[in-house]
């Protein structure tokens, strides 16, 4: 299992209704799935940008 690391953050109020309501739908556990799921898809774009003719990397679930 990855090391955890726990972090305080902010959200505005649309930002925090969007995560509360995906969470309501059961499209995510927690907040920190999502954060999780949305920080992933970030890092997704990031590697494509820097190199748009590789494949992205899989990933475990070793990295929730």
């Amino acid at each position: 299992m990855a090391a955890k690391h726990s972090r305080h953050i902010a959200l505005t109020g649309p930002l925090a209704e969007y995560v509360e309501t995906q969470i309501a739908r059961g499209e995510y556990a927690s907040v920190s799935e999502m954060v999780r799921a949305a920080l992933r898809l970030l890092m997704e774009r990031d590697r494509a940008a820097a190199r748009p003719n590789l494949p992205a990397p899989q990933t475990s679930s070793a990295d929730e």
